[in-house]
């Protein structure tokens, strides 16, 4: 053991380095370099020793390395040989640079980043370092250290501790794979350098979200397949969608930025063209805040007053310039077109009638005053729509929706021309405002989530600058499993699962609350406009979504919608459960809970190939798709018949309507339409059918083909091309709730539309 009184007599000791500078002698610096040559802690007094014994003031520190050097190799030659070449355990770093191993970076980085005891984090750090040398390489990385960590926590039990401590991201395999094949969870996502950089960041926000955002137990759930934790990549960060009012900025001006200092400012729009590009630059700045669907309410209304006095050949202009600026604006997440919705309206409604109409920042009378001008708007955007783009392709984007009031019928003609969109393209999508459950106002947006005027009673605040929070859904066919018959155990099992969809949203709520309010990371929806913010975060939605209500049914009574009136009967029970609970929260919490009919892109397709491996036996006598390719595996969208379902079209509708009034946080009704060339004429019969039942949201989807030689365009899913018979066809159809391309659709979704029942639309 070297005493402490040689140890103090050396104390003041100066050496002379390399490079003629003096510097005092420092033992702490030669302990290091001898550990991280690897020398064995046992053999430092006596190499310490002789130095101590032999240094003296003036000493050079080539002469101090001879002396190390020559007393190791007494000891060991390989730790000899290693200080001689100087040798020192490297690490790469997170930074991208190269610095010695330092054990109390690990204690340091595992108290700040877990709060764990010091003592603990102390121990780890020794044992690492101990491990590290027995492995004799010459340098680690930062993140295989963190891993070496990990291990070790999990070794002592402090499984909490490594959740905090872990690190995110993608094999390098994994990224590979992905920037050479993409992937196919999103159609409208197109394989490009920019989707490639948004699923590499999504994969490790997802794993950021089920590790850090929420609890062990739902995100457990989530990965067994009991729920459904839908854009888990956002969870952190944003809310879902929005549905815009174009006054505050027709009056106030636009900050795409919501600061007005890191982008321009635009004063308000005084001439129609400059409005048409604020209309479409609101929704690509709030894709930067929202991980869903952008869509404007009332469209045609508040541009109204912007084309009085306009030929209708400028106002067709003026709407093939914003349908171009949506399709061809290719900025949203991960280089994609903006997921956007349009709300039109075939006269002004009435809650709107009286109200100011805003053009260049003043008032121009009210929107009664501009019913016509409204109607042309809407004309004209069906005429661009029905003529296609440039090679006759129809226009994917936006969601074209219009609202049917009682008056609707009135305006036969420009019924018909609707119809006739429909009947090309199947564009259109239809809100019937007919029942009394609609309200005042309804609005829709992106693939179904809903709005109403039945939060406050106020249209206007109800139904815009508001929108959905988050959904997140139920896999109902799992509740029906775990029952096994039991209409008892089954609501037990249904409301447990509820309980912790309910838990889930509440967490998305406050995380959303903070980075709107205390991190501030949305300014846009956040700017002021007249005193208040722009987005109506108190007003907007948390939605319980679900799917395969129909296998749910057929495990649990042995017969599917379409089967049994008990089982529509029994379906309607179920639903009807979970808006009860949505109700209840409601008086609750004080928030605005509702139940949605998920999309399920992606969902239908997971869940049932996670069903199918954890229970198999059940799975099988319910789920579609070719089980010799579990990637084909799905189940019914929400409470849909299942597409292949062998009804009329009549039974469809007087089955799924009973569930639209239910779910009033949104619904769809699909029409799959078999005819090339379908009559206009038909379709408008059927349409006004459909509005006297309670049908709340439907469209007609038209499946087509377009050739990529020639862009010859006809109706139906073509091997070859009519006009030049080349086989180099795109496919489009409608996915969930929007037109795309079918490459783009993952393998469950691509089975399911080749199980679909298309109907002969006639003349009922």
């Amino acid at each position: 053991m070297i005493s402490v009184k040689k140890l103090e007599e050396k104390v003041n000791i100066f050496i002379i380095k390399k490079n003629g500078k003096k510097e005092k002698f420092n033992i702490n610096k030669l302990v290091k370099s001898l550990i991280n040559s690897g020398l064995d802690y046992k053999d430092l007094d006596l190499v310490i020793g002789e130095v101590l014994s032999k240094i003296h003031d003036g000493i050079t520190s080539e002469k101090i390395k001879e002396i190390v050097y020559k007393t190791l190799l007494k000891i060991n030659k390989e730790v000899a040989e290693n200080y001689n070449r100087g040798i020192i355990l490297k690490v790469r770093t997170s930074d991208k640079e190269f610095e010695p191993f330092d054990k109390y970076k690990i204690v340091k980085s595992l108290i700040i980043e877990t709060g764990i005891n010091k003592e603990i984090a102390e121990k780890i750090a020794d044992d690492i370092e101990r491990e590290l040398k027995k492995m004799k390489v010459k340098y680690i990385t930062a993140p295989l250290i963190r891993e070496l960590v990990n291990y070790k926590l999990i070794e002592y039990g402090l499984e909490e501790y490594r959740h905090k401590y872990t690190r995110v991201g993608l094999p390098i395999y994994d990224i590979t794979k992905l920037i050479k094949q993409g992937i196919r969870e999103n159609a409208n996502l197109m394989y490009n350098p920019e989707s490639i950089h948004k699923w590499v960041a999504d994969e490790a926000m997802k794993q950021y979200s089920l590790l850090t955002i929420f609890p062990k137990h739902i995100a457990d759930a989530h990965l067994r397949g009991d729920i459904h934790l839908h854009d888990l990549e956002y969870a952190p960060i944003r809310p879902v969608c929005l549905q815009h009012d174009l006054r505050p900025f027709f009056k106030n001006g636009l900050k795409v930025d919501g600061y007005g200092i890191h982008t321009s400012v635009s004063k308000p729009a005084k001439h129609p063209e400059v409005a048409i590009q604020h209309a479409a630059k609101v929704m690509m700045a709030a894709q930067t805040n929202m991980s869903g669907g952008q869509s404007i309410d009332e469209f045609n209304v508040w541009l109204a007053p912007y084309v009085k006095g306009l030929s209708y050949e400028k106002i067709k202009q003026l709407m093939q310039m914003f349908i171009y600026e949506l399709n061809q604006m290719y900025v949203a997440r991960g280089g994609q077109t903006i997921f956007s919705s349009i709300n039109c309206e075939l006269e002004i409604p009435n809650y709107l009638k009286d109200k100011p109409a805003i053009v260049g920042g003043k008032e121009k009378g009210t929107y009664e005053e501009y019913e016509e001008e409204a109607r042309l708007i809407l004309e004209a955007l069906v005429d661009v729509m029905i003529e296609g783009d440039a090679i006759g392709k129809p226009f994917l984007f936006p969601n074209f929706i219009i609202k049917l009031r009682e008056n609707a019928f009135k305006y036969d003609e420009l019924m018909l021309k609707i119809h006739k969109l429909s009947a090309k393209f199947g564009t259109p999508y239809f809100i019937n405002m007919f029942p009394d459950w609609q309200g005042e106002n309804t609005n829709s947006m992106g693939c179904r989530t809903r709005l109403s005027d039945n939060w406050t009673g106020n249209p206007e605040l109800d139904t815009l600058r508001t929108g959905n929070i988050q959904w997140y859904s139920l896999n109902l066919p799992r509740i029906a499993y775990e029952a096994n018959g039991d209409d008892e155990k089954l609501f037990e099992i249904l409301e447990e699962k509820l309980e912790i969809l309910k838990e889930a949203l509440l967490i998305k709520y406050r995380i959303t609350k903070e980075r709107l309010y205390t991190d501030k990371l949305m300014p846009f929806l956040t700017q002021e406009i007249d005193g208040e913010e722009y987005y109506r975060y108190s007003n907007a939605t948390l939605s319980f979504g679900f799917v395969g209500l129909n296998e749910m049914l057929k495990y649990h009574l042995g017969k599917e919608l379409h089967e049994d009136k008990e089982s529509v009967k029994f379906g309607e029970k179920v639903i009807r459960f979970m808006r009860d609970y949505a109700d209840n929260l409601r008086e609750e919490t004080g928030l605005r809970w509702s139940v949605n009919q998920t999309p399920a892109e992606s969902l239908a397709g997971r869940v049932a190939r996670l069903d199918y491996k954890y229970y198999r036996d059940e799975t099988l006598s319910v789920v579609r798709g070719d089980i010799n390719d579990i990637r084909t595996l799905y189940y019914t969208n929400s409470s849909h018949v299942r597409v292949d379902a062998p009804v009329s079209l009549g039974e469809k509708i007087r089955i799924e309507e009973k569930f639209h009034p239910i779910c009033n946080g949104g619904h769809i009704l699909h029409i799959w339409n078999i005819e090339k060339s379908s009559d206009p004429e038909v379709l408008m019969d059927l349409t006004r059918k459909i509005t006297k039942t309670n049908i709340g949201y439907w469209t007609y989807t038209k499946n087509l083909s377009v050739c990529n030689k020639c862009y010859y365009s006809s109706g139906g899913l073509l091997d070859r091309c009519p006009n030049c018979q080349s086989d180099n066809l795109a496919h489009y159809s409608r996915i969930t709730g929007y037109l795309q391309n079918v490459s783009n659709w993952n393998m469950a979704k691509q089975k399911e539309l080749k199980d679909r029942k298309f109907f002969t639309l006639k003349k009922l």
